[in-house]
């Protein structure tokens, strides 16, 4: 009887250690993204309101050091645009802010990675059956994630370098082919020197989409 309860004493304490493993900085984020997809793609103004509430108590700010590879830059035009300013005009009733999604993408308010928890994040787009690739620096403990609009599957690929040789990837390997609606990982990178972080998203499903990419 002893040995069993110090059995279930020792799983209760591996599980309560991974489960602070699996926590995330960035994961009310992530929450407040995800509930406005699916808040918009249910129509529910109210729910639209609140995530725009969550979006902004989170603490979120664009993510202005992420910048795109690619040769042209697609419009968002048409597509959901993950921030509070997108997030209210639609539950005023705003549809036509779907055709303005670039400018209010542009126009986001930036005040950068700072001390007091803000996090970053930034809408991109990738069309049907392709990739994108953004590129940032970072240093230390880094918390990525993705998350798509209504509709898209995506999976995520990470390849980290700097000038000492340090040269790793961090790819999804979770239904890499048929991709999720959303992504996250984290990984801790040398703090003494900057690391160009290299983030690809592939767009696994049929349709074009938008999606957020979230970092510490």
């Amino acid at each position: 009887m002893k040995k069993y309860f110090l059995i279930v004493l020792l799983c209760i304490y591996t599980s309560d250690i991974s489960a602070q493993q699996e926590s995330f900085r960035i994961q009310g984020v992530i929450d407040a993204c995800i509930a406005l997809r699916d808040a918009v793609a249910e129509n529910d103004t109210s729910a639209i309101r609140k995530s725009a509430i969550k979006l902004k108590s989170a603490g979120s700010v664009r993510f202005a050091n992420f910048r795109c590879k690619d040769k042209t830059l697609l419009s968002l035009n048409g597509h959901l645009v993950f921030n509070e300013i997108f997030a209210d005009s639609l539950a005023d009733g705003n549809t036509d802010v779907y055709n303005n999604a670039d400018r209010i993408n542009r126009a986001t308010t930036h005040r950068g990675q700072t001390a007091d928890g803000s996090y970053l994040t930034q809408t991109c787009f990738v069309k049907a059956g392709e990739s994108t690739i953004y590129i940032f620096s970072a240093k230390g403990y880094q918390e990525l994630a993705v998350v798509a609009e209504a509709g898209g599957l995506i999976t995520m690929k990470i390849h980290v370098t700097n000038s000492t040789g340090f040269d790793r990837r961090y790819d999804d390997t979770k239904k890499v082919k048929t991709g999720l609606q959303q992504r996250k990982t984290s990984f801790m990178l040398p703090k003494d020197v900057r690391n160009n972080v290299e983030v690809e998203i592939v767009n696994c499903g049929k349709k074009d989409c938008s999606f957020v990419i979230i970092s510490n």
